[in-house]
C-alpha cells in the first residue's frame, strides 16, 4: 500500500515535470524543445490543439498532475470519495494524454513528453488504485 503510494506519487510528479517543461515552452520561457527521439515536440507544442480555451495544455496537464500529487500526500487512510477523485483525476489525465496522441498522429509529428505521460498513465491509475 505505501509503496503503491510512492509510486502514484513519482509518477504523476514525473508526468508533472515533463508537462511544466512543455508549458515552458509554449509560453517560451524555455526556447527551445529538446526532443529526443522524434523531433517533433515543439510542432506538437506550437499545434492550435495545444492551446484549449488559449491556455497551454502543458499547463493544464501540469495542474491536474499537481493536485494528484497534493492529494496522494494527504494522510491515509483516506476517505473512499477520495480515492474516488484521484482515481477520476487519474482517469481524466489518461483520456487527454490519448486525445493528445490522436491529435499528435493526425498531425504526423510525436512529441517525447507526451508520449511519456501517456505512457504512465496506466501505471499510476493501477498505483492509485492499489494505494487505497
Amino acid at each position: 500500500m505505501a509503496s503503491a503510494r510512492v509510486s502514484a506519487l513519482v509518477l504523476s510528479a514525473a508526468s508533472a515535470a515533463a508537462m511544466l517543461y512543455v508549458g515552458l515552452y509554449q509560453v517560451r520561457a524555455v526556447k527551445t524543445l529538446i526532443c529526443p527521439l522524434f523531433g517533433g515536440c515543439e510542432a506538437v507544442a506550437d499545434a492550435p490543439f495545444a492551446r484549449p480555451f488559449g491556455v497551454p495544455d502543458g499547463f493544464i496537464a501540469l495542474g491536474l498532475y499537481a493536485v494528484i500529487v497534493a492529494l496522494l500526500l494527504l494522510p491515509a487512510p483516506r476517505p473512499g470519495w477520495l480515492t474516488g477523485l484521484l482515481l477520476g483525476l487519474g482517469l481524466l489525465a489518461a483520456a487527454g494524454n490519448a486525445l493528445g496522441v490522436w491529435d499528435m498522429s493526425r498531425l504526423g509529428a510525436f512529441c517525447l513528453y507526451c508520449l511519456l505521460t501517456t505512457a504512465l498513465a496506466p501505471f499510476l491509475l493501477l498505483a492509485i488504485w492499489a494505494s487505497r
